[in-house]
């Protein structure tokens, strides 16, 4: 092969690699609007919440599983761009953080019910049963939590016994009314996890955080229910290891390429 054609090959793969890489370099550029760009990451969740949120039509009344299953993919998909985001505006993670607070639905505890890809089988088998006791489950809500379940809780609780004494009393009202309608065990051990994706903070309520030791679930270490500082693996702050881990060098890799080409 002669040199023209090893230049010429030299050069295909110099543009080819530019192609490749060029999205990682522009999307490690911060835009100029965070909290606009953060508000557009969930904007698809956003959209499907009204699919399981719906007047006499929420998710403890009975909705089609594949709306919940929608919503997790949209809620995944936020995650990771909040996680792309985060990592192009180092300086900007208060504004990224606060914006998340003012998200629907309780944000720690649907990242864990999302995980579970056996609920969408579970609900779906017990969603009549959700229908036929829905209005006594939304008599519940509003009873127990003074809110309709549509308008979700941002409680700040000034007691974890006291908040945690409702949510089992909420569980006990809603298990109440499976029963009345002749549920399955199955359908009445569903109503738990359901009760804690309405209300943010609820995760701190596992009966051996609060009865046997509240050391882990007092109300100073979360913020408008959400742990504060980093949440590690379950919580929203959690950078998707499917990213890039440096975009630095991969920055680097195309200017030294771009340079290569001029000279």
């Amino acid at each position: 092969m002669s040199p023209l054609d090893l230049t010429f090959l030299w050069y295909k793969f110099k543009l080819l690699f530019f192609c490749i890489y060029l999205p990682y370099y522009a999307s490690s550029t911060c835009p100029d609007d965070v909290k606009g760009h953060t508000k557009t990451c969930f904007r698809e969740y956003e959209m499907k919440i009204r699919g399981i949120l719906a007047p006499q039509n929420t998710i403890i009344s009975g909705v089609d599983a594949e709306n919940i299953r929608l919503l997790c993919t949209a809620f995944k998909s936020g995650l990771s761009c909040v996680a792309d985001l985060k990592s192009s505006c180092t300086q900007d993670t208060a504004v990224i953080d606060e914006e998340l607070g003012k998200l629907p639905l309780a944000v720690a505890e649907l990242n864990k019910l999302c995980r579970d890809d056996s609920f969408y089988e579970v609900y779906a088998r017990n969603r009549v049963c959700y229908e036929k006791s829905g209005v006594a489950n939304e008599r519940c809500f509003k009873e127990v939590m003074n809110s309709s379940v549509r308008i979700i809780t941002e409680l700040d609780p000034s007691s974890v016994t006291e908040f945690c004494g409702d949510i089992d009393r909420l569980s006990d009202c809603m298990g109440a009314a499976l029963i009345a309608e002749q549920c399955s065990k199955e359908a009445i051990s569903l109503k738990d996890k359901l009760v804690r994706l309405l209300i943010r903070g609820s995760l701190r309520c596992d009966k051996s955080a609060y009865t046997v030791s509240s050391q882990n679930t007092t109300p100073s270490q979360f913020q408008n229910g959400r742990r504060s500082g980093n949440q590690g693996r379950d919580g929203t702050n959690t950078v998707n290891s499917n990213y890039l881990p440096n975009r630095t060098l991969i920055s680097l890799l195309v200017v030294f390429i771009i340079l290569l080409g001029f000279s």
